[in-house]
């Protein structure tokens, strides 16, 4: 691929690495916390990353697990991720149900992975998975925060403590046209993400620094990110590895698809080649109708 890669003047919060960097980041205390906040429409007080996965130590190394794993007020886990495309095989089609499939094994996996000796089942964490989306996985709803949990048929909660939320940014028209001080805290850091960088939107993210200390402060630190030589590097790295893998991708599609079309006209043949056979037609007839060679059809006869 000779495609050649712009990397921009400010990185997009919304790329994965940049996102998982803004929110992980040794001064973003402030920035996950009311981010957190605002999902779960709640107060929260304090906030811990619990991010297991060695540093990265190679700009090269482009396979990133890009989850922020965190604590919040010592009695909620959370794991927050940003999927700005679909995942490889998802579409309206299958409804999207691989991300889904996904965000349960992660909420899941996060839950159980508390420590199971002498444990207490009523003081589990309360635990969340928390995706934002750069397209839409829910395209018959119009709200774009999509909350989920354990229900009965009749709607009643069968516990509190576990729970999905899904942010899709590419519901936000109606949104962008509103104020900043007039939207709420997880409308706030939804435009953020999906809007920091460009900068058609210079003026609304202006007001929306004055109207959230937080969203300023995450405005400095995206400035700070993306004119850092090494950060840039990195994205571009796990952009170059992106493409790489969509272009493999669509080459290994095609390719499928001719197999599968010279195999399916194989078979025409082969069936053409039968029924003239059955009918008595002569070979060499069969062979100029069929395109077959003689020897295969000769087989076939026998």
């Amino acid at each position: 691929m000779n495609e050649k890669i712009v990397v921009p003047d400010l990185l997009p919060p919304s790329e994965d690495g940049v996102f998982k960097t803004l929110l992980t980041h040794p001064d973003a205390k402030p920035i996950l916390r009311d981010v957190i906040s605002g999902v779960l429409e709640i107060p929260i007080v304090s906030v811990e990353v619990k991010n297991t996965e060695l540093p990265i130590s190679d700009i090269s190394e482009k396979r990133e697990r890009l989850d922020v794993h965190c604590l919040a007020d010592n009695d909620k886990q959370l794991n927050v991720e940003m999927q700005t495309t679909p995942m490889t095989g998802d579409s309206a089609k299958n409804a999207h149900v691989r991300i889904k499939s996904r965000a349960i094994y992660n909420l899941c996996d996060l839950h159980s992975s508390q420590k199971s000796k002498n444990i207490d089942y009523g003081n589990l964490l309360q635990t969340f998975q928390i995706t934002f989306c750069g397209y839409k996985v829910f395209p018959k709803r119009e709200d774009f925060v999509n909350r989920f949990s354990f229900r009965g048929e009749d709607g009643e909660e069968l516990i509190d403590t576990l729970g999905i939320i899904f942010i899709e940014l590419s519901k936000l028209g109606k949104v962008l046209k509103k104020p900043a001080g007039e939207m709420s805290p997880i409308e706030l850091w939804s435009v953020f993400f999906s809007v920091g960088s460009k900068p058609e939107y210079r003026k609304l993210l202006l007001d929306m620094t004055k109207a959230r200390e937080e969203i300023k402060l995450a405005s400095e630190l995206l400035a700070n990110i993306s004119s850092d030589l090494e950060q840039r590097a990195r994205y571009l790295s796990r952009k170059k590895f992106r493409m790489d893998h969509d272009h493999d991708m669509i080459v290994s599609f095609r390719e499928g698809e001719a197999k599968g079309i010279e195999k399916g006209e194989a078979k025409a043949k082969l069936e053409i080649a039968k029924n003239l056979l059955a009918n008595g037609v002569p070979l060499d007839v069969i062979a100029k109708s069929s395109g077959l060679p003689p020897d295969k059809i000769q087989g076939l006869a026998n």
